[in-house]
Formats: structure tokens, C-alpha cells, sequence
């Protein structure tokens, strides 16, 4: 898969490119209409390892929409807002999230810095700390969908946490690690009480 443009070099005056495609942390970058224009090798894994398949891979290639590969509206309209605002004011941004999968709890810092002449972004998420789930002492739940089914018969789980509502008991978010690993079909992604603060504006 191609990873880059030759223009991109143009772009990253002040980066080391070598450091970049070694970097064993995803890096990518966009354009200023927030279109792939870059990814390091590490960004690949990543995505494969936060099940991007298939279809959703492919929409992970140069020249691809940006925030067709993120899921959830809250999500898409933070960071388009952020990396405009990175674009437009030349000032580098910087967010924290969490990334976990159904077995290992992932922190990451992420850093977006602008490119040259207004031009788009480069983006470098660094993980903090990863640890085994079972060692961060996390109720775990199992699925019941009666449970957490809602009255719109949707399903609600966070984008950051990966944490589930219950339909019950709506303040109540429940780890349910059988959906982290994989979504249900009628899940809404959206962003819990927990994490809103991570959300804020910036």
C-alpha cells in the first residue's frame, strides 16, 4: 500500500521522515481538507488492531476522508473541529484518549502539528501506558441484550472508554468486553458522562 506522496515531503519541512516511518507509534497526517496524505508503518497495525477490515481498511488509504474512519458523530465533529483550528492558526494541539481493545487497557497522548503553509496536519499518538485488563480491575459484564438495549432500539457505547449503557439504569456504563471486541450491529457511538471532560471545548 502506498504511503505517501511526493509532495508530502514538501509539506514536513522541520520533521525527520526517517524518524517518522520508525516511530513504533502510528503517525499519520492529512491534507487541509482533512484527507489522508500520510501514514508510517505503525499506523497500519493500529488499525488492523482496532478492527479496521475489509472495506474499512480500504477507506484507510492516500487520498481517503479522514473521518470516514472514525466512528461517532460527537468524535468526527471534535477532531474536524481541532485540526482546522491547528491548520488555521498554526498552533500545535495536543489530546488525550483511551484506545483500549477487549484485553489490554490503552492510554495515548496524541500531538497534531501543522504543516507547512496552511497545508494540513501531522499527527503522532504516542502510548502512555498499556496494561492487561485484568489487571486494572474492571467489573466485567457479560452481554445481555435486554439489558442495554434502549428504547430506539439502539445500543449505546462509548467512543472512549468503550463502556456500555444500560437501558435500566442509564447512568450506569458497564464494561462489556464481548462488544468491544466486536460492535453490535445496532450500536450508537457516543461519548459517556466519564469521559466528557476529555471532550470539552479546547
Amino acid at each position: 500500500m502506498k504511503r505517501y506522496n511526493e509532495d508530502f515531503l514538501d509539506k514536513i519541512k522541520g520533521f525527520n521522515l526517517q524518524v517518522l516511518e520508525n516511530s513504533k507509534y502510528p503517525i499519520y497526517a492529512l491534507s487541509k481538507e482533512l484527507k489522508f496524505i500520510y501514514f508510517n508503518p505503525a499506523w497500519s497495525h493500529f488499525a488492523k488492531d482496532n478492527q479496521f477490515e475489509g472495506r474499512a481498511l480500504k477507506n484507510l488509504s492516500l487520498g481517503s476522508p479522514y473521518l470516514k474512519s472514525i466512528k461517532g458523530v460527537w468524535l468526527k465533529l471534535f477532531f474536524q473541529k481541532n485540526y482546522k483550528k491547528v491548520i488555521r492558526t498554526g498552533e500545535t494541539w495536543h489530546h488525550e484518549y483511551q484506545c483500549s481493545s477487549n484485553e489490554f487497557y490503552r492510554f495515548y497522548h496524541q500531538t497534531v502539528y501543522p504543516l507547512l503553509d496552511k497545508s494540513g496536519v501531522l499527527i503522532v499518538n504516542t502510548e502512555v501506558f498499556k496494561l492487561p485488563m485484568d489487571q486494572m480491575n474492571i467489573k466485567t459484564f457479560e452481554v445481555i441484550i435486554e439489558r442495554y438495549t434502549q428504547p430506539n432500539n439502539r445500543i449505546n457505547q462509548c467512543s472512549n472508554c468503550r463502556h456500555t449503557q444500560r437501558a435500566d439504569k442509564p447512568d450506569l456504563w458497564d464494561w462489556v468486553p464481548n462488544w468491544v471486541e466486536k460492535l453490535p450491529i445496532n450500536s450508537n457511538l457516543s461519548i459517556c458522562p466519564t469521559c466528557e471532560h476529555l471532550y470539552k471545548d479546547s
